[in-house]
């Protein structure tokens, strides 16, 4: 027989996030894994930083489930790569908030081909939402499984994608699973998701405790009811500080590592108002600096674009594309968060220094070692007042190390 997998997504950097899904989690994925009539094996992705990364494997353990551990430094849902073993195999997801029926995985598993690559989708469902129940069909956005001889997961790619791509099998039309939405989802709840207002949940399909999942989710804050609400919602929060701004963005600055009271510093010290960073990724510590009162121009390098950034294109240790873009100009500050190998740290440092202007600050994350942490302090200039900044015992990361040089004023 081909096993079944559920991926289940839980890398939180953030503690209160975390325990805020911990305790959603013990009221929604976990009865649902121990109700099910034919148990999955569970792919559990966790942050090497989560304090409660324990207790959520021992909760899904609990539930009589088979649960391989995938640590991951941070959250990616997309062509992320779960370890999931070559072979024939279903694979489905869910996330830790989610509920699904009593014969989900048995019904799902069961209307696998042997052949081929498919789509399994439960159309029907139903959305939670400030304390109310609605009928919500929505085909393989959210809960699509997959049979396949591929290294893939139903996060290959975006989910809606696989029922357009793949031959697609309805597993069932009855109702498959409830989408539970809260302050710390990702997404406004539109109205689209509430076309039908139910009077009653089956617990006989779902025997799961709906107040205790409604007072789980009041810890998670307000929803909003549609993008403009939930806009407003994040307006009114905005932060002030760059590390309340890191934090409100999702960077790792913050998440992974310790440089938020850093970057304070700086910016009080310093009052940037050129900012130079590489290394983009998706642009969250870029848009932090959007937040600050006072305004600050930000470019960024990296070898790939980022929708709303502005990136000069080049790929370490070669920064002459950039370089050749920026010619003439100066920054306040040099940021380097690119691939952290010490080789183009010492690059970075060679080529992009004439490019801070007497007085400002080049600052090089996420030291590797202390074999690195020597190689790139000796890499600037001798006159320079260069600086290291040990962070590791706050949350003991091997590599939440800065080191940071001044360029000489005159």
């Amino acid at each position: 027989m081909i096993p079944h997998y559920i991926v289940i997504q839980s890398v939180y950097n953030d503690p209160a996030l975390s325990a805020r899904r911990l305790s959603i989690t013990e009221h929604t994925a976990k009865p649902s894994l121990a109700y099910q009539s034919r148990k999955p094996i569970v792919v559990l992705c966790q942050s090497t930083v989560d304090p409660h990364a324990t207790a959520r494997l021992k909760m899904i353990e609990s539930t009589g489930c088979e649960v391989r551990q995938v640590w991951r430094d941070e959250w990616k849902l997309y062509a992320e790569d779960y370890e999931i073993p070559p072979g024939r195999k279903v694979v489905s997801r869910m996330d830790d908030d989610d509920v699904i029926a009593v014969d989900f995985c048995e019904r799902t598993y069961m209307s696998a081909p042997p052949q081929g690559e498919h789509a399994l989708i439960w159309p029907v469902g139903m959305t939670f939402w400030r304390s109310q129940a609605y009928r919500w069909e929505h085909v393989g956005n959210q809960f699509v499984s997959i049979v396949t001889e591929q290294d893939t997961s139903p996060h290959a790619m975006p989910h809606h994608k696989f029922s357009q791509q793949w031959s697609t099998i309805v597993v069932s039309r009855e109702t498959g699973w409830i989408w539970i939405r809260h302050g710390d989802a990702h997404t406004s709840t539109l109205s689209r998701y509430r076309p039908q207002r139910l009077r009653r949940i089956d617990v006989a399909r779902t025997p799961v405790n709906m107040r205790a999942i409604d007072r789980a989710v009041q810890a998670c804050g307000p929803m909003s009811s549609n993008y403009h609400e939930h806009h407003a919602q994040r307006a009114a929060r905005r932060p002030q500080t760059l590390s309340e701004a890191l934090a409100f963005e999702g960077s790792d600055k913050t998440t992974l590592h310790s440089y938020g009271a850093f970057y304070d510093n700086l910016v009080s010290d310093l009052k940037p108002s050129r900012v130079l960073e590489v290394g983009v990724f998706r642009g969250a510590s870029i848009r932090a600096w959007r937040h600050l009162p006072q305004p600050v121009e930000v470019i960024g390098i990296d070898r790939n674009p980022c929708p709303g950034i502005p990136v000069l294109r080049c790929t370490a240790p070669d920064f002459r594309p950039a370089i050749e873009q920026l010619a003439g100009q100066q920054f306040d500050l040099i940021i380097d968060d690119g691939s952290h190998r010490p080789e183009h740290q010492v690059a970075a440092i060679e080529q992009l220094s004439p490019l801070l202007r007497p007085g400002g600050l080049f600052v090089i994350e996420d030291i590797a070692d202390d074999s690195a942490k020597t190689t790139v302090r000796d890499a600037f200039p001798d006159h320079w007042q260069t600086t290291v900044e040990d962070f590791r015992p706050l949350k003991g990361r091997y590599d939440d190390v800065i080191v940071w040089s001044k360029k000489p004023a005159g």
